[in-house]
């Protein structure tokens, strides 16, 4: 018969890639987890994992399996929360991975209100432009700025957006007019993303919409772009929601330059069952439909 600790063991295995990383993350020895791991392979008797010199790599055998795994994964996250609960006041923990921008100036500013609805619930908001691995599992729920092709979760179009151009008033009275958007280069200073940072395609868009900017800030940061802005360094693209309401900046209107974005919401299949993962997820959605300059669209493309 199969062992759920066998089947846990081999999702942390196929989710990290590699034995060690598996091991740390459960805490215990490697060759712990590489027993458990031949004994489940002796059980189906089929080969789960290739040994990549990248990693462990599920096998077909192995991929089929995963789905299984998820499952009775879920079933048992999901009893352990009703017993808990008991029907009763969500409580626990619920972590969310977003951009820096939608972290930093929606969600954490909003916290209140969740947490007058769920006094007993913890939620955990890690801002990060560029997600390493979002098979890793290692969020409950997460907002991206790209549809993400990730195995095992559930993903659907959160709400749409505008990147538009800003600046400071004093800087943009300082240099010439400018009406059309390839002439911008020759008369503006633009902030920017570090290219090393550029991990997603939106990342990009001032270069696909100026080629020829060059950057003369570059911070990881929204809130640096900002400052730098209002600092009148420079030129921001920025997500209209939120630049229309800082202070000491104001939208370039010569030139009419946007461009349209969107913003994803994905669960862990594994996950998608819990109440107080499915309760935040509907905060999230009620508060970008709330958000002026934010479009809520609940499409799955």
């Amino acid at each position: 018969m199969l062992s759920a600790d066998d089947l846990g063991i081999f999702l942390e295995v196929a989710r990290r890639g590699r034995l060690t990383e598996a091991a740390k993350h459960l805490g215990i020895n490697h060759t712990t987890v590489g027993r458990h791991i031949s004994r489940l392979e002796r059980m189906v008797e089929q080969r789960l994992f290739a040994r990549e010199p990248s990693g462990w790599v599920l096998t077909e055998p192995g991929t089929r399996l995963l789905a299984h795994a998820e499952a009775v994964e879920a079933a048992v996250l999901a009893a352990r929360e009703d017993c808990l609960q008991g029907g009763s006041m969500l409580s626990g923990s619920v972590r969310v991975i977003a951009p820096d921008g939608f972290g930093s100036f929606l969600l954490l500013p909003g916290l209140g209100s969740m947490v007058a609805e769920f006094s007993e619930l913890t939620v955990e908001v890690v801002t990060a432009n560029r997600h390493a691995s979002l098979t890793s599992r290692e969020f409950d729920l997460a907002v991206t700025i790209e549809r993400p092709e990730a195995r095992g979760v559930s993903v659907r179009r959160l709400g749409d957006y505008q990147l538009r151009l800003y600046g400071a008033p004093e800087y943009l009275r300082r240099v010439p007019r400018v009406l059309a958007l390839e002439d911008l280069p020759a008369h503006h200073d633009f902030i920017w993303y570090v290219d090393e940072a550029l991990g997603a395609a939106t990342f990009r868009t001032l270069y696909q919409l100026v080629p020829e900017a060059r950057p003369r800030i570059q911070t990881n940061s929204i809130a640096g772009q900002i400052e730098a802005a209002r600092q009148g360094l420079g030129l921001a693209f920025l997500p209209s929601y939120l630049a229309d309401r800082v202070e000491g900046i104001e939208r370039l209107t010569d030139v009419d330059a946007f461009v349209p974005h969107s913003y994803w919401l994905l669960t862990p299949n594994n996950l998608d069952r819990l109440a107080r993962v499915n309760a935040v997820g509907r905060w999230i959605t009620r508060l970008v439909a709330s958000t002026e300059g934010l479009e809520l669209n609940l499409s799955a493309s």
